[in-house]
């Protein structure tokens, strides 16, 4: 679909004032061009990936629609969830299927209307460089075409502004599902960059072309891969450094980690605290043991 989106493009070289008939056909003519380049440069894409891995009817890369279809083929070590990448593609081919009849028939029904001088329009105002200008504005079919023919009037008002609307949103969904395993499976490490431009631009098949030389894999498989090669790297960095992670250092106490001597529970040797009560009691008492001698009685004065 990437001639329509040309397409669009190929408009901001029409000149406003050009008749509607010409700028149509300018419009359709260098989109066509273009078109031509890109779709050359996914087919040898599609066709080098597909020699390379091994997958059947490499001859789909270079039939149109089809190729779409194929580019789910060629991806298929990635699905979107539990969607296998195939049935995706397929899926949007048809619906591409579709969106090509359909933008088909209304060029067509436009190419009539515009040479017949069928339409309406309404004049506008604008300033280009300090120089005001008018410009005129397709409002839609003229009343006498729809009064000669009401479903050409139909078609040029409403199947490309509404009905196909619908149906690309449905396309550009499926056909982002796509692009992302496409990615996934050729360039995992640039993956969302790639569909980021794939979208916004019709360059997908440039992209395409510049990936072809890599190898698919599994984007899943990639990642669980590179989980593993950084905690291999992190073990290898703390064995080095005697099992410390932080490399001999302990970042809680701001010193080289080392077990304490001794036992600082044990109440042999040195390490045995003294007890903080000894002074606490009479002279007749005793640390290690209780005196022969009874205390004094606190109460001794108050007897009789």
């Amino acid at each position: 679909m990437e001639f329509f989106e040309l397409r669009y493009y190929a408009e901001y070289f029409v000149s406003y004032n050009a008749d509607p008939f010409d700028a149509l056909w300018i419009s359709l003519v260098v989109a066509g061009a273009l078109y031509i380049v890109l779709y050359a440069l996914q087919a040898i894409a599609l066709w080098t990936i597909s020699g390379r891995e091994g997958y059947k009817h490499r001859w789909m890369s270079f039939v149109p629609i089809l190729n779409t279809y194929y580019m789910g083929v060629v991806s298929e070590k990635n699905k979107f969830y539990n969607l296998p990448t195939k049935s995706v593609a397929l899926a949007l081919a048809i619906v591409e299927l579709l969106l090509v009849a359909g933008y088909a028939f209304y060029y067509s029904v436009a190419g009539v209307v515009y040479a017949g001088g069928l339409y309406s329009t309404q004049t506008q105002q604008i300033s280009i460089m300090g120089q005001t200008q008018t410009i005129y504005i397709i409002t839609g079919a003229s009343p006498r075409l729809e009064q000669i023919c009401p479903w050409m009037a139909w078609v040029f008002n409403y199947l490309d502004g509404y009905v196909l609307t619908w149906v690309n949103l449905v396309y550009i969904l499926l056909h982002v599902l796509v692009v992302i395993s496409f990615f996934q499976t050729y360039a995992c490490r640039r993956y969302v960059l790639m569909l980021l431009f794939s979208v916004l631009f019709p360059i997908k098949p440039i992209l395409m072309f510049a990936v072809r030389n890599n190898r698919g894999m599994n984007y899943r498989d990639y990642v669980r891969g590179e989980q593993r090669r950084r905690y291999e790297m992190y073990q290898q960095y703390s064995n080095q450094n005697g099992g410390n992670g932080y490399g001999g250092y302990n970042p809680y106490n701001g010193r080289p980690s080392a077990p304490p001597s001794g036992d600082p529970y044990s109440s042999s040797g040195n390490n045995s605290a003294e007890d903080p009560f000894d002074g606490l009691g009479s002279s007749g008492n005793s640390s290690s043991g209780k005196s022969s001698t009874p205390p004094d009685d606190p109460f001794d004065e108050f007897k009789n």
